[in-house]
């Protein structure tokens, strides 16, 4: 917490969905994070090069509006451009071996070229395995090169499945329900997995949603129970009244008396630095 803390205040976390940007500050207080200031603003992804300045000019614009002083933030890599899985390192293995071991690991989980991608070798709090994660560089940069032009300074980009996790530490599980794709995300111990789920019918996501838990009760990565929800409440209820009737609690992602808020996911990158199985206040 010493790291990240100033005047206790943590870096912002800031997400850029296709079409859509938030902001989030959070503040730690008597051992559990407090909401400042979130906000969700729509922008219009009119061309590649529109959509840039569109990004800057709505983060700038929330910014100002949300009043806040914090200027450093965390951002997260791409869901599609992203990898993540257990690195266990053999006994006595040095620091610097493992980091090596790792970027040869990444040339058989990856088909990016070396030079195209970014590859880390991080902790796991509690865990003799670390978390090796791998991501397209030009997606990172980009991202970050967007938040820096709107007066932001990126401190650590995060993996989504750990961000989510962080977001919703009560549930087994979490169903993110974008407009554009459809992602779940199961927490094991000490990782999990991820499926994304390209567009298509409720009824052909949630045969596919039962296929993945099924699969990760089998492989022993988690026996599913709770499923939390994020998305638009039209779509989600259908899709809950059909998980609930399998025997899973499926109920939308609750953060204070938010629910199903859209900046849930940048909920979850403001507490990167400091992680509290307490929940948002």
């Amino acid at each position: 917490m010493t790291l990240f803390t100033r005047r206790n205040r943590l870096p912002l976390g800031i997400d850029v969905d296709f079409d859509e940007l938030s902001v989030v500050a959070v503040e730690m207080r008597a051992g559990h994070f407090t909401v400042k200031a979130a906000e969700s603003r729509n922008f219009r992804p009119d061309g590649e090069v529109e959509r840039d300045r569109a990004i800057v000019e709505t983060l700038r614009a929330l910014l100002r509006d949300l009043n806040v002083n914090e200027r450093r933030c965390v951002i997260a890599a791409p869901l599609g451009e992203t990898h993540t899985r257990l690195f266990r390192l053999p006994p006595g293995m040095r620091r610097a071996e493992a980091e090596r071991a790792a970027l040869l690991e990444a040339d058989s989980l990856v088909p990016w070229p070396s030079r195209e991608r970014l590859v880390a070798l991080d902790p796991i709090p509690g865990a003799s395995e670390m978390l090796l994660s791998i991501a397209r560089s030009a997606a990172v940069h980009r991202a970050a090169q967007l938040v820096k032009l709107a007066g932001v300074e990126p401190v650590a980009v995060d993996v989504p499945l750990c961000v989510w996790r962080r977001a919703a530490p009560e549930a087994d599980a979490l169903l993110d329900l974008r407009r554009e794709r459809a992602a779940l995300f199961v927490f094991g111990e000490p990782l999990g997995t991820v499926e994304r789920f390209p567009q298509g019918t409720d009824d052909r996501l949630i045969a596919q949603t039962r296929a993945v838990l099924i699969q990760a009760r089998r492989d022993g990565i988690a026996d599913v129970e709770r499923i939390a929800t994020i998305g638009p409440r039209d779509r989600a209820a259908t899709i809950e009244a059909e998980l609930s009737d399998d025997g899973y609690d499926a109920q939308p992602l609750t953060l204070g008396a938010s629910e199903s808020p859209a900046w849930a996911f940048a909920y979850g990158l403001a507490t990167w630095s400091v992680f509290s199985r307490e929940r948002a206040a």
